[in-house]
């Protein structure tokens, strides 16, 4: 799943304590964000220079934050959550499965 930075898992609640509504809501990002991610694919893969790369995946980047406030999230809250998937297949489970639905 795409984390945007590294944060700790602070003091997020296990996966199973995660509600719905913020599993799909992550879920939803993640979709939209890995729609993103295809769309500027080919723009990445044509860029050039270390600067032209970069340039794009800033972009990417600004999009994808959009994305996860969009859904009423900050980008803190969202990397909790994946960090717990990561640790946790049941959440992992059920943030693909919100993501799906996007895509």
């Amino acid at each position: 799943m795409p984390e945007f930075r590294n944060m700790d898992r602070g003091g997020m609640p296990p996966g199973d304590n995660i509600s719905d509504e913020v599993v799909s809501k992550v879920g939803k990002a993640v979709g939209r964000i890995a729609g993103i991610r295809q769309a500027h694919k080919a723009e990445l893969g044509a860029a050039q220079t270390d600067g032209e790369r970069q340039e794009v995946a800033q972009r990417v980047e600004l999009e994808a934050i959009d994305v996860i406030n969009g859904q009423g999230l900050s980008v803190e809250q969202y990397n909790e959550v994946i960090t717990a998937a990561d640790d946790d297949p049941d959440l992992e489970q059920r943030l693909l499965t919100a993501a799906r639905r996007v895509l």
